[in-house]
């Protein structure tokens, strides 16, 4: 197959690629002129087209003779800082440029994933939330610009699959972790949630500051964060290999199309069990508080429409994902193309994606 990515750069993309290229699939990687991530990829196999996600022009010359697209291309929050208008013209317009693409290359085009995000919902709320999150849980409702951009191109890939009948799938990825990421993962240390309460005026969150301040005692901890009735906290990420294998596994699958899928790790993790196990690995000590005054994390997700349609088994949990990052770390390799976002794009143009 003739593959184009948009953000083939980004973590994602980047090892996305080199799966596809090791099955023998021909990849184009569409990036923005002058990305200083594309140095890192010159040993793959792959070709690279230079061009702006704003243009129409640019995104159909780079899809002319793909067979599937995997777009990924976005203004993320982690590449940043970018304003308003860029979050739109990159990620709706851009996203607009790729699906009339699609549109133009007819019966040619068997596929095209749309990467999407959990941020597209509040999944911050009082008391969490009990059951696992499936695809129709939530509304998609952020006010964040990254989140709010991705509602929208969801929408854009709904209009197009019943309106012109593209073969689209959504693909809403959890907190994505790349090489040694989880390792430098602020909520698991006692040093956010002290900024979190710094700028608090209300006396809730003026005690908590304190108290949070006085068990530091001026030291870098881990924290086993907990509600204000002392259940831990819960998060459901996923690392970037098990993304690899949900696009090896659902490329080209007609049972995907027209449908959106979230992706996450083989189960969600607690912080109790966590932060004990990063602190010995780390030699870190820990505190164990309850978070009053905040909406705590709590949320898990349901993967089973994943499962039944393409299969999807991921491997890599929280444990796996921290022996490997320390692998990493110490020895500079790792399983996965150590690619990040690690500067903002010029304006208007494709970003690194995720």
């Amino acid at each position: 197959m003739q593959i184009l990515i948009t953000g083939i750069t980004g973590r994602v993309g980047a090892n996305v690629a080199r799966r596809f290229l090791d099955r023998g699939d021909r990849v184009r990687g569409f990036v923005w002129p002058g990305d200083r991530q594309a140095e890192k990829l010159k040993l793959l196999d792959a070709e690279f087209f230079e061009g702006d996600l704003r243009s129409l022009e640019d995104v159909a010359a780079a899809a002319r003779g793909c067979d599937w697209i995997f777009h990924m291309g976005a203004a993320f929050q982690a590449g940043g800082p970018f304003t308003h208008e860029q979050y739109f013209d990159t990620n709706v317009k851009g996203t607009f440029n790729v699906l009339e693409a699609a549109v133009g290359l007819g019966p040619q085009l068997k596929h095209l994933f749309f990467s999407s995000t959990d941020a597209t919902m509040q999944k911050y709320l009082p008391g969490g939330i009990p059951e696992p999150i499936t695809e129709t849980s939530l509304p998609l409702v952020t006010t964040a610009w990254y989140g709010y951009s991705k509602v929208l191109g969801e929408h854009l890939v709904d209009r197009y699959v019943r309106a012109d009948r593209v073969p689209a799938t959504v693909f809403r990825f959890a907190a994505v972790w790349g090489a040694g990421e989880v390792l430098k993962f602020q909520q698991f240390r006692l040093s956010h949630f002290i900024k979190e309460f710094a700028g608090r005026s209300d006396d809730v969150g003026k005690a908590m500051h304190a108290r949070l301040s006085k068990l530091a005692g001026g030291r870098e901890k881990l924290v086993i964060a907990c509600d204000e009735n002392g259940r831990p906290y819960k998060k459901h990420c996923v690392e970037v290999r098990d993304l690899v294998h949900a696009f090896d596994a659902a490329a080209g699958k007609p049972s995907t199309l027209g449908k959106t899928y979230q992706l996450g790790a083989p189960s969600a993790f607690t912080w109790d069990k966590v932060i004990p196990y990063l602190a010995t690995r780390l030699e870190i000590p820990y505190e164990r508080v309850n978070i009053e005054g905040a909406a705590p994390t709590f949320y898990e997700y349901d993967m089973t429409a994943a499962r039944r349609d393409f299969g999807y088994a991921p491997k890599v949990d929280i444990f796996k994902t921290i022996d490997d990052a320390l692998g990493f770390e110490r020895d500079g390799k790792g399983e996965v193309i150590p690619t990040r976002v690690t500067g903002s794009a010029p304006p208007g143009r494709a970003g690194s994606g995720r």
